[in-house]
């Protein structure tokens, strides 16, 4: 039993760093610069470790032999115990200005190309993620809260991004600084260099001690970060919902509760980051009395003593950036860890690898023995055959529940069935790109949706090269051009967040406009008059009839009145097709449809 739990090194490796190896891909691109960059964090650190050995040069060569600064005449040029002339002094001593300038410069070179390639990588990053996000299929977002995914595209690869950058720019420039500056102070005095640094391993069992509880503290701290950006986007997105039940105390109780939790994690983390540094220096401070000890003993000179100890304090700033690496990185091993996680989920739905581009279709569907189910035991479709012919107008009818949004949805391939397989033209459209389907498909959904954007634009997301005149003429077809002509910078208005600065019905017309201006073979409408009143809804119901001619037309409705004049009427029940065929036909034979009929006509007469 004991060697199950055994974990191979090279598998505790790859936990650990694994993360990381991946970020590194990231540099590739920019290579260059972060060789560059590395190679002045190198030279930073050379210079940084030599200004010992600098100082005590130029002291010996300044001061002569056995005399201290108070007992120099510089303007005294002769003498037995005259020093340098002052050109000498000078040269000599501008090695000091030009030794921290070379330095400054090759910092600076340093941290500017690094933090080029780090935000570069950042934006690279986010890029990917979000695109791979949005690769994913509506299974994904179903269960996905968008708060938490909010968290990992902003939150989550910022963290990481500075890991990666930060990280391997210490690990480069820090250590040829402390290797410098020991190897200096050693050359200067070794038995005082060893003195000193006699507790430098003991500095970093804090770092260990600690290093644990900011990896648990950290990852506590960027989960509670994802479940309050859920909350945020659920208020903001469901403030209607909100204070409509008068429940604004309770989500901001909610807020406050998480953001209480995300306070106290972060509290954890920066105690244990910044209890490091105290004990490390405290340590140092002992260091600090060996050496005083020392000089006491063996009576060294003062210009010794000072760059002895000038080069110790030189190594404080390297050591504390190598001492914080290990706390860095195991904070940021949950939000590498999350980044990645969802980068290496693989849609459910893809392209085939022999996938076709569509130049064009005819429109014609054929179901045949389509069976889905959203993951529950009833099936959502069941066994479901239809054959829909192209440029003709077909309407789905039943209760609700009966399956006829799914069979949008499995049209657009916004999921695929179970058991059987859906044609376009004769054609697999899983053997289809998603994209080149949804080309061909036009939709309007009873869900309204416009993006906080000018109305100009939300028209113009049917088709992005649209001209001016095709999206005025969309407009008009829609009969959306006099009331956004009547709005206060008419097509340049802003709609608000989703719409909300407009009625329902001018929501609708736009996201008609938009439908029609993408000129789609086929038409999906979902419910697409639903929002409409009486008069809007005729207009619209004209622009649709006659935007219906040459084009395959699946549409579903509650008001039957709006699809009478359909080819086929489609009647579906618990997830089948029980009847198809027109109107008349259908109101003498179809049970079910004979029912919706009279349900709505006499409903429309009390109504009336």
């Amino acid at each position: 039993m004991a060697d199950k739990k055994k974990i191979p090194f090279t598998q505790l490796l790859k936990e650990f760093w694994g993360p990381y190896f991946k970020l590194a891909t990231y540099m590739r691109p920019y290579l260059p610069r972060v060789v560059f960059g590395m190679v002045c964090g190198i030279l930073a650190g050379t210079l940084n470790g030599t200004i010992p050995l600098v100082l005590n040069y130029v002291g010996q060569k300044v001061l002569p032999a056995g005399q201290t600064l108070g007992k120099i005449n510089p303007m005294k040029m002769h003498g037995a115990d005259a020093g340098p002339a002052i050109d000498t002094v000078i040269w000599i001593s501008m090695l000091i200005p030009a030794v921290m300038v070379a330095r400054g410069i090759f910092s600076y070179l340093n941290s500017y190309y690094l933090s080029w390639v780090s935000f570069h990588i950042l934006r690279d990053l986010r890029s990917e993620l979000f695109r791979h996000l949005m690769s994913q299929p509506m299974a994904f977002f179903n269960k996905a809260k968008s708060g938490k995914l909010i968290a990992r595209v902003i939150n989550d690869t910022r963290v990481a991004q500075n890991a990666l950058t930060s990280i391997s720019g210490d690990l480069v420039k820090e250590p040829v600084a402390v290797v410098t500056g020991i190897v200096v102070l050693v050359s200067l005095d070794w038995r005082f260099s060893l003195t000193t640094l006699l507790l430098f391993p003991i500095c970093m069992v804090p770092v260990l001690v600690f290093g644990r509880k900011i990896r648990q503290a950290g990852k506590a701290e960027e989960n509670e970060a994802g479940a309050m950006a859920v909350i945020l986007q659920e208020s903001f997105a469901g403030v209607r919902v909100i204070k409509s039940f008068a429940r604004e105390d309770y989500q901001a109780s909610q807020f406050a509760k998480s953001s209480d939790l995300q306070c106290r994690n972060s509290m954890r983390v920066r105690k244990s980051m910044d209890i490091v540094q105290p004990l490390i220096e405290s340590v140092s401070a002992f260091g600090v009395v060996l050496a005083i000890l020392y000089v006491y003993y063996y009576h060294i000179g003062i210009i010794q003593f000072a760059a002895l100890c000038f080069g110790i304090f030189l190594l404080y700033n390297p050591v504390k950036s190598l001492s914080r690496i290990p706390l860095q990185m195991q904070k940021c091993m949950a939000s590498a860890s999350n980044v990645f996680d969802l980068l290496n989920k693989q849609p459910a739905i893809q392209d085939a690898p022999d996938a076709v581009v569509l130049k064009g279709c005819r429109g014609g569907l054929n179901f045949e023995n389509i069976t889905f189910s959203y993951g529950s035991e009833q099936n959502a479709v069941k066994d479901m055959n239809l054959v829909v012919e192209p440029h003709k107008k077909y309407a789905l009818v039943g209760s609700s529940g009966a399956g006829k949004s799914t069979v949008l949805s499995l049209i657009l391939r916004f999921y695929d069935p179970q058991q059987g397989v859906i044609q376009l033209d004769g054609v697999d459209i899983r053997k289809i790109s998603q994209n080149s389907l949804r080309e061909h498909i036009g939709v309007v959904t009873q869900e309204t949706f416009l993006f906080h954007d000018t109305i100009y634009e939300n028209i113009r997301y049917g088709r992005l090269d649209a001209t001016e005149a095709e999206i005025i003429a969309a407009a008009k077809l829609a009969y959306a051009h006099d009331f956004i002509v009547a709005q206060p910078e008419g097509y340049n208005s802003i709609v608000g967040d989703k719409g909300c600065l407009l009625s329902g019905g001018q929501q609708q017309r736009l996201a008609i406009a938009r439908a029609l201006l993408k000129n789609a073979p086929i038409l999906l409408l979902d419910e697409a008059t639903s929002a409409l009143d009486s008069e809007s809804e005729h207009m619209i119901q004209a622009a649709l009839d006659r935007l219906s001619q040459g084009r395959t037309v699946i549409a579903i409705a509650h008001r039957l009145s709006t699809i009478l004049k359909s080819d086929k009427i489609v009647v579906m029940d618990k997830g089948m097709v029980v009847d198809a065929g027109p109107h008349a036909e259908l109101l003498e034979r179809s049970p079910i449809y004979r029912k919706l009929y009279e349900l709505q006509f006499n409903h429309d007469k009390i109504a009336a």
